[in-house]
C-alpha cells in the first residue's frame, strides 16, 4: 500500500466494519470524529508532520484499542488486539 504525504491512512484487513477516530493535534482543522471503514476499504486523515492517536472501539463501544503514530503512516486493523503499523 502507498503511503501518503501529511496523512495518515487507515486499512481494514478484518471481514467486518470497523468505527477509527484520529486525533488532530496537528491539524485543528482536521476532523476527529468517528468513521465507520467497510471490511478491506482504507480510508486517509490529513494531518501535519508530527504524532497523531489512532483508535478503534466496537459496535457497542465496550472495547477500545489506539496507538501512537507518526504522520504519513499506514495503519493496518486486523482486529483489536492486532494493528499493525508501517
Amino acid at each position: 500500500m502507498t503511503k501518503m504525504s501529511d496523512s495518515i491512512i487507515v486499512h481494514n484487513a478484518s471481514s467486518g466494519a470497523i468505527h477509527a477516530f484520529v486525533s488532530k493535534y496537528t491539524n485543528d482543522k482536521g476532523s476527529d470524529d468517528w468513521f465507520t471503514i467497510g471490511a478491506g476499504q482504507r480510508e486517509s486523515w490529513g494531518r501535519n508532520q508530527g504524532w497523531e492517536l489512532v483508535a478503534f472501539k466496537n459496535e457497542g463501544d465496550t472495547e477500545r484499542a489506539g496507538v501512537y503514530v507518526s504522520v504519513d503512516s499506514i495503519v493496518t486493523y486486523h482486529s483489536l488486539s492486532n494493528t499493525v503499523v508501517e
